[in-house]
């Protein structure tokens, strides 16, 4: 009895993919994956051979004006269609909604230009991509709570509800239980061999009736093997029921010829057996999936091989694009052995790269042949027409890899993996509904010398101070980060917020153009149409964000956003904030934020002309408003916290460098007024403060002539010489003086002489008891300042001991002569060893 219900069912099984492409009711059903390019090349054949007056096709409806432009001679593949949604408020950004890439190997993309070849109708059958967002963000949010994660933080990012996703979502397919157990039944790694061997090993097949009868059957088995509450569970049903109503409109339309239906291979089974009119009605009542009314726009962009094979990680498309188009192509060539000749092409095509890039890793001719006859007997072995991706890879590992561990990496292999991904970018027509300030990036993209025709990632060298034209591009660069695109990454450049390595003549970076980078651009648009604008929105709505988060009175937070946008190139768009930060600093309470405020605007200013503030008075004024809040705030190192005296001893620090390199003016600069400190200090020299900073406060009051040495050396020594309180304790107010002049030690007879005594009566124990404190004290030398003090102590002590500096200042002529020798010598050898390309500088 089982053995007869087993062959009923396959029975059924077989009928039901049979009746797919029967022309029943005037449909014919074709359940697809996306980017297969088996998939594509039968359904080409399909098509051409009914001549369908309508295709009902599985995309967003709200896609349907861009079809015209799908059709145009200049798009060259990968590309996809982004859709944009505008945000819920009036200052909110637009944002990428989703993306419907297109492919070489594409089904609907062989459908779109058949379509245009016979005269046919395309009804775009799927809800619109606004709903199919708001779906997707709320199956998220109930997945979250089902998790336990509840509602985020209100300072934690909402991915989940701002992030693109893909529409060719086909999770259900690639991750369903049957899935599953197709994998473990074949005993392959994942599901993409499974399909491989199914399927796209039958591209060269000439039975399209046959090939889709299969994959409907696999595609059924797929959802009955989901349970149903899980499809109710997102916007499917909703989905589903478009599909339908899209069908009924098809049906309607006159003329001859049947209809196609081409959809993803989970949804075919309800398109040809609809549920009953009493389960539909059902259906209806379920609470809606999603919000609906999200309002968005869409447009064509680039699209990468590599963003197409990322897709594979959501479950949605193939992996390894470029192999599926060489297979592809193969196939529609008409050669005898598709698969075979595309895997040579594979292991060709690697070696030019590798000569290229890797030349120590060029396998020999016999060992690339030998991979290509290895794939081949794996597919023999498997039962498969031909080698597909994962037998190349197996055959690679097996030939290729001498004495490297596989599984730790391969240079070769992740080239290998490259040249199965590969490396294109699409094109679409120039002007065609693509908004201006994507245009605009573009060309001033390529005017500048960047390379955006490739989505490889490439490196820039720019020599920011000396070159006009590389001053512009570190500004183009720096404009792309505040748009928030992605499109650069800087590598190595002045940190001028920190003050750390101003005086590099040089910024690196590695930048890609990426199918991210445009569709940033395109919810940009509505910003404007060049990248000054869009940038000055992006800027406004920064400040304005600044207040709604509470800190309009930050001025740090200011001055780090002004700084964003000078390297930006926006200098002269800064006026509404360099008018708040004044206020800001003027009144903020906390000493130690406003000496970091001071420390950042004295690096502005002394940065001004590469920033694009040279001839500006507004910075030198904010430098000024800051150095008189940090005066005035000097009494607060009277009382204050445990905590806080650190920080408040840095500050004064800071406060006390700026306020001595900044006393003579510069071009384009006022003044400090030294006197202002000094009078601030000289309020606190008997004042009741923490030990570390009466160090701090004892140590600039004698570089001013207010303490004599022996009061220095008495007020920092004495805690250490009479015990005062526990060892750190002893230690705190040396740890002030150099903290805020570590020179002094050096410099002052008296105090480096009374140190000395002080440690020289220490026993053993004493000693060790406060020797970690003096070691942490000391770290606020710098190994130059240690150096200089260890060669005084050296000289006090009569020792022998060579403590000059290890490296001279400077090289004589002879020195750079017989460098220069060496260099050419070096290159010789180099080239003679075949790694001449080390040496080439790369093109800027």
């Amino acid at each position: 009895m089982e053995a007869e219900a087993a062959a009923a069912e396959r029975q059924g099984f077989l009928a039901y993919g049979q009746r797919l492409t029967s022309g029943e009711g005037g449909f014919f059903f074709f359940p697809i994956r996306h980017h297969s390019p088996a998939c594509a090349l039968h359904l080409a054949a399909a098509l051409a051979e009914i001549r369908p007056r309508a295709i009902v096709l599985e995309m967003p409806a709200d896609f349907t004006p861009l079809l015209p432009l799908l059709s145009h001679p200049d798009i060259r593949l990968p590309i996809a269609i982004v859709s944009v949604a505008d945000g819920e408020h009036a200052s909110d950004e637009r944002l990428p909604v989703g993306y419907w890439p297109f492919s070489a190997t594409s089904p609907e993309w062989a459908a779109l230009r058949l379509a245009g070849e016979f005269g046919s109708t395309v009804i775009l059958a799927d809800r619109e991509s606004g709903a199919r967002l708001a779906a997707t963000r709320e199956e998220k949010k109930r997945q979250a709570e089902e998790d336990g994660e509840g509602e985020p933080r209100q300072d934690e990012p909402r991915e989940d509800e701002t992030g693109p996703a893909l529409l060719t979502d086909e999770g259900q397919l690639a991750y369903s239980h049957y899935a599953d157990g197709l994998v473990k039944r074949l005993g392959v790694r994942d599901f993409n061999e499974a399909w491989d061997r199914l399927f796209e090993s039958r591209a060269p097949e000439q039975d399209w009736r046959g090939f889709f009868r299969d994959v409907g059957i696999h595609c059924a088995l797929s959802r009955l093997a989901t349970p149903a509450e899980e499809i109710a569970a997102d916007d499917t049903l909703a989905r589903e029921a478009c599909m339908r109503a899209a069908m009924a409109k098809a049906e309607a339309l006159s003329g001859e010829g049947p209809i196609a239906v081409i959809t993803g291979g989970f949804h075919t089974p309800v398109m040809i057996d609809p549920p009953p009119a009493e389960k539909r009605a059902e259906e209806a009542k379920l609470p809606p999936a999603a919000r609906p009314g999200i309002q968005t726009k869409s447009y064509l962009i680039r699209y990468t091989h590599d963003h197409l094979d990322r897709i594979n990680g959501y479950g949605a498309g193939m992996p390894s694009p470029r192999w599926y188009e060489r297979l592809q192509q193969r196939v529609a060539d008409g050669h005898d052995d598709p698969f075979t000749e595309a895997a040579t092409d594979v292991m060709l095509d690697l070696t030019q790269r590798l000569r290229r890039e890797l030349p120590n890793f060029t396998p020999p001719l016999p060992s690339l042949s030998a991979t290509v006859a290895q794939a081949r007997a794996l597919a023999d072995l498997r039962g498969l027409f031909g080698p597909g991706r994962a037998e190349i890879l197996d055959a690679a590992r097996s030939c290729l890899l001498k004495g490297e561990d596989p599984r730790t990496g391969s240079p070769l292999m992740e080239a290998l993996l490259t040249e199965l991904t590969g490396e294109g970018i699409g094109e679409v027509p120039r002007g065609a509904g693509a908004p201006p300030l994507v245009e605009a990036v573009r060309s001033r993209a390529r005017a500048l010398g960047f390379r955006i025709e490739e989505g490889t990632e490439r490196n820039r060298l720019l020599d920011i101070h000396r070159k006009p034209r590389h001053l512009a591009a570190s500004r183009f660069l720096h404009v792309m980060t505040l748009l928030g695109t992605g499109f650069g990454r800087c590598v190595r450049g002045p940190d001028w917020a920190g003050g750390i390595a101003t005086d590099v003549l040089f910024e690196e970076w590695t930048y890609r153009w990426s199918p991210a980078v445009e569709s940033r651009l395109v919810a940009l648009s509505i910003d404007g149409d060049t990248v000054e604008r869009a940038a000055d929105a992006i800027l406004a709505r920064r400040v304005q964000a600044l207040g709604e988060a509470g800190q309009a009175k930050n001025a740090h937070a200011a001055i780090r956003l002004l700084m964003v946008a000078a390297q930006a190139g926006l200098a002269r768009s800064c006026g509404a904030l360099i008018a708040a930060i004044g206020p800001a600093v003027a009144t903020d309470p906390d000493f130690g934020r406003v000496a970091l405020c001071l420390s950042m605007l004295d690096n502005l200013q002394r940065g001004r002309k590469a920033l694009g503030f040279a001839g500006m008075p507004g910075p030198d004024e904010l430098r000024l408003i800051a150095y008189r809040r940090a005066i005035d705030l000097l009494p607060t190192l009277e009382g204050a916290k445990d905590e806080d005296v650190p920080r408040y001893v840095d500050a004064l620090a800071t406060l006390n460098e700026i306020a001595e390199a900044g006393a003579p003016a510069g071009e384009d600069e006022q003044p400090l007024d030294l006197d202002l400190l000094d009078e601030g200090i000289s309020a606190l020299i008997d004042g009741d403060l923490a030990p570390r900073a009466a160090g701090a406060v004892a140590a600039i009051a004698h570089m001013s002539g207010r303490v004599s040495a022996e009061a220095l050396a008495t007020r920092v020594i004495g805690p250490l010489q009479f015990s005062v309180g526990a060892p750190p304790a002893r230690v705190e107010a040396l740890a002030g003086l150099l903290a805020v002049q570590p020179a002094l030690l050096k410099r002052t007879p008296a105090l480096l002489e009374r140190l000395d005594l002080v440690l020289a009566g220490f026993d053993e124990a004493d000693f060790i008891e406060v020797l970690p404190s003096l070691r942490l004290a000391f770290t606020a030398l710098a190994p130059d300042e240690t150096d200089a003090l260890a060669a005084v102590i050296a000289e006090v002590k009569g020792s022998d001991l060579d403590l000059a500096p290890r490296f001279s200042g400077g090289l004589t002529e002879a020195e750079m002569l017989a460098n220069a020798r060496l260099n050419a010598t070096f290159a010789e050898l180099m080239q003679a060893d075949g790694l001449g390309l080390w040496l080439e500088e790369r093109a800027p």
